[in-house]
């Protein structure tokens, strides 16, 4: 059973995954590898960092999950961008770490207490509650599901 905190927390994340699957759906990896002609990070790489935060997030709420230091490794904040002859995660694996995010969130929101979401939490954001690190999480998200919005209509202009 959720509290009412955990239950919100998990239904905003869900939201953001089914309209992140909008802008990434039917995209190839070569295709998130697109570079736009300016400065800018290419889809691989904002999928990338919304993976990586939502590492940020199990970690969080206590759950354990391989692709951790994988993504990383990558596409942290203040990471090299990714370009088509570098590194890069497959975009197919990206999506489906996104996935997987949601039901382990969903597994670790379930038994949460509302104590438990109260407690303080530290990692490289600073001491705050947990509820509160799960919400600033979502909040940064949101503002990379917009970038993919962008990045979806420039990967089908070069499709024309």
């Amino acid at each position: 059973m959720f509290i009412q905190q955990a239950h919100k927390v998990l239904q905003d994340y869900d939201f953001h995954t089914k309209l992140i699957h909008r802008f990434v759906d039917g995209i190839s990896h070569e295709e998130s590898l697109l570079q736009l002609p300016f400065e800018h990070n290419c889809m691989n790489w904002l999928l990338g960092h919304i993976v990586t935060n939502r590492s940020h997030v199990l970690e969080t709420v206590q759950v354990p999950h391989a692709w951790e230091l994988e993504v990383r490794a990558l596409y942290h904040t203040e990471m090299p961008p990714i370009r088509p002859e570098g590194e890069s995660i497959r975009f197919e694996n990206l999506i489906q770490h996104l996935d997987e995010s949601v039901a382990l969130l969903e597994f670790a929101l379930e038994g949460m207490s509302e104590e438990q979401l109260e407690e303080k939490h530290t990692n490289y954001r600073g001491e705050k509650t947990r509820y509160a690190h799960l919400t600033s999480f979502h909040w940064h998200e949101t503002f990379h599901v917009g970038q993919l919005e962008i990045l979806k209509a420039f990967i089908e202009s070069k499709r024309a």
